[in-house]
Order: structure tokens, then sequence, then C-alpha cells
């Protein structure tokens, strides 16, 4: 590489990281300020009098606490729900030959790009009407339009990586069709199934819009909603608002981090087969 391409090669990075870690820098930085020197002009990108105050009170309020909970059960819901799902889909789609399987599956796909904000009124009725409104259980239900259809797609993929001849040997041995999924396809496609219980669980931990129209009283309010109370039409409390972001982040951070290297196996499936 030549040095101009080089120079020019770097300096896009240089942007990239700038645009991409300045926000979470500034974020992180506001919530060791007090509110009134995070609303301070001209600002200050280090705080003059660190604090921990704001994660203290984040930590301690009674609401954002049950809204923490309330977020990791339906996250864990979610993501356990969503992985039965879309495996069991996904391995008929890989291993199973049937009419119309290539439009099933362009179909599920096309609902993954249908913007959320469509189905909310319809979701809000259909709640209504069963008795799920302002519920846990209708948040782990709902988010699986957000996510089975993608993690379909992945597990199968994954799927199509795995010999069908040890399925059959397996049926040869006496296995059922769902034994054999369980005894030989799962331990083998355990880094698709981490990628999809990540991407479960990154969508669900940061839904902001269908948990505030369908769950957003006091006792099954999640996190993320919680969080709004710190914005007013007058006033914007930054520094509560700050260290609930960052308190937000940890779980989707350690997550990837712990996965990172099985996280690019898993995204990569089925890019490279014949």
């Amino acid at each position: 590489m030549i040095p101009i391409e080089r120079t020019l090669l770097y300096s896009v990075i240089a942007v990239y990281l700038f645009i991409t870690l300045a926000p979470l820098l500034w974020v992180l930085s506001t919530s060791f300020k007090p509110n009134q020197e995070a609303i301070s002009f001209p600002p200050k990108l280090l705080p003059d009098a660190p604090t921990l105050d704001n994660y203290l009170f984040v930590l301690t309020d009674p609401k954002l606490v049950t809204s923490l909970f309330n977020s990791l059960l339906v996250s864990i819901g979610s993501t356990g729900l969503s992985v039965a799902v879309s495996a069991l889909a996904g391995y008929a789609f890989a291993r199973f030959e049937f009419k119309g399987k290539n439009l099933l599956m362009s179909i599920i796909l096309g609902l993954f790009m249908i913007p959320v904000v469509i189905n909310i009124i319809p979701l809000y009725i259909m709640l209504a009407n069963v008795g799920l409104l302002n519920s846990l259980l209708a948040l782990i239900l709902t988010f699986q339009i957000l996510i089975i259809p993608l993690n379909i797609f992945l597990l199968k993929n994954y799927f199509e990586t795995i010999p069908k001849e040890l399925d059959e040997a397996a049926l040869i041995d006496g296995c059922s069709k769902l034994r054999a999924l369980w005894h030989i396809i799962v331990p083998m496609s355990m880094p698709g199934f981490l990628i999809a219980a990540i991407l479960s669980f990154r969508f669900s931990w940061n839904e902001f819009v269908l948990p505030i129209v369908l769950s957003n009283k006091p006792d099954v309010m999640v996190f993320q909603v919680a969080l709004y109370q710190f914005i007013s039409l007058y006033r914007i409390d930054w520094g509560y608002l700050t260290a609930g972001i960052n308190i937000a982040l940890i779980p989707v951070v350690v997550l990837m981090l712990f996965a990172q290297k099985r996280m690019i196996r898993g995204l990569t499936l089925g890019a490279v087969r014949g």
C-alpha cells in the first residue's frame, strides 16, 4: 500500500472512530457531573468535581431498579423463545423440501423489513382484546417480530453447513428427527446459537418504541422507558439520564466482548459455501 493510500485509510478510520466514540465519551463524562455542571455553558468534557451521585440515584430508586429487572426478565425470556422457535424453523428450512419453501422464506425475511411502528396499532388492539396489554408477556411475544425472521435465516445457514449424513446416520440408529436435532445438530451449532442469542438479547434490551406503547405502567415498565422520566418539557436531568444510559450499555457490551470472535464466525456463516 502506497503512503497516500495508507494515509487516506487511516484518516477514514480516525474519522469513523471519532464519530463513534465521541458521543460515548461525552455520555460517560456527563454521568459523573452534577446536573448544574452538565448543563453549564460553555460545556466541559471533564467534570470539575466528579461524583457518583447520579449512579447511586439510578441504582437505588425503586422504580428504576424494578424496571431494570423487568428489562432483564423480558430480554432473557424473549431470547430463549426466539432461539427455540428459530432453531426449529431453521432446521426445517435447511433439511426438508416442501412446496413453497423459497416463497415462505422470502416472506419471513420480508417481515423483518417492515418498520415496527406500522405494527403498533394492530398489536395494541390485539393485546388489549386478549388481556395482555401492559404485561411483560406481551413484550416477550411482540419482540419476536423483530428477532425471529433474522434468526431463522442465520440458523438455517448454519445448519446447511453441517453434513446431512450426520442426520441420516442418527435416523438409522433409531433417533427421531427432533432427537437428531437435539443430540447431533445443536451441539455442533453452538456458535450459531450464540450469535442468535446475542442478537435476540440486543434487540430486546434496546427496544424502546414497543415497550413505551404496549407496557408503560410502573410495575411492568422496562429500563429504557423508565429512563424517559428524566426528560420533561422544560428540563432534562442529564446526569441521571447519562448514568442510566451507561448502566444500560453494560449487559450488551459485556456480551459483545465475551463472544466477539464467535460473533464474527456466526455472522459470516454460509458466506463461503459453494
